[in-house]
């Protein structure tokens, strides 16, 4: 974050994709701690998919942690229309949700993920035919 700023200048927000999970929940609240000294805002955004019964108070949940830890937590409900199988599907209304609130907020979005993640994008590449360029894993 410190890197960040110091070559990107002070953004008027930092947006953070927050699932819930022990990748996005770590990212959030040490986004939350450095930004808040530098004084720079933290958006979260959640993303209820509606998969499954009860996704909306989950949701509804991690924005409420996001919110008692600082946070301007917003939950935004998303179709998935089933396009490329209903992950693909899934990712792309998500990535979609976040582009869009980034474009709102003139912001940088931020994303925590695992080795696991890098590992299972790879995996899910390769098994689609995408070639040498499946090796490469999530982008920066």
């Amino acid at each position: 974050m410190r890197s960040f700023i110091d070559e990107a200048g002070v953004p008027p927000a930092v947006i953070v994709g927050l699932s819930g999970g022990a990748d996005s929940l770590a990212l959030a609240l040490t986004v939350i701690d450095v930004a808040s000294r530098a004084g720079i805002e933290v958006v979260t955004l959640t993303v209820d998919h509606g998969l499954r019964a009860g996704s909306a108070h989950e949701a509804r949940r991690v924005a409420d942690l996001a919110a008692s830890l600082g946070a301007r937590a917003l939950v935004e409900t998303v179709r998935v229309d089933g396009r490329g199988g209903p992950e693909a599907s899934a990712r792309d209304a998500r990535l979609a949700a976040l582009r869009s609130l980034a474009l709102r907020e003139g912001a940088p979005v931020l994303l925590g993920h695992t080795m696991d993640d890098q590992a299972e994008t790879v995996l899910l590449r390769l098994a689609r035919g995408s070639g040498p360029s499946s090796l490469r894993a999530i982008a920066p």
